[in-house]
């Protein structure tokens, strides 16, 4: 059976539009999907981050990929990967899949 449009087999999971951005899926110690239950989604300590279009908040262990396949959470760098320099202007949400600008996603709101 063919793989859904988007998807590759294995531990890929979505490949944005462009094809140039990875998300993966993986072992739990090194790449986990979003808590979408847990109510402590923020980053403590500072400000808020939350998707623009659904408002999910990530937690501190959710992972993002880059090109180079480095994974890490993209807001502790402010969307530049930390493997290879490259700053990532979109994020994709890892809840609804939407991407939106990097800086969309940081609001002064409190916590």
């Amino acid at each position: 059976m063919s793989e859904p449009a988007g998807q590759a087999v294995g531990s890929l999971a979505w490949l944005a539009p462009e094809g140039t951005f990875l998300l993966l899926k993986g072992r739990e110690d090194r790449v986990r999907r979003p808590d979408l239950d847990s109510g402590a989604g923020h980053l403590t300590g500072r400000r808020r981050i939350r998707c623009p279009c659904c408002g999910w908040e990530p937690g501190r262990h959710d992972r993002w990929a880059c090109t180079c396949l480095h994974s890490w959470n993209t807001f502790d760098t402010g969307g530049v990967c930390p493997a290879c320099g490259r700053e990532w202007s979109e994020t994709q949400c890892l809840r609804c899949n939407a991407w939106s600008r990097h800086a969309d996603w940081y609001t002064d709101e409190p916590c």
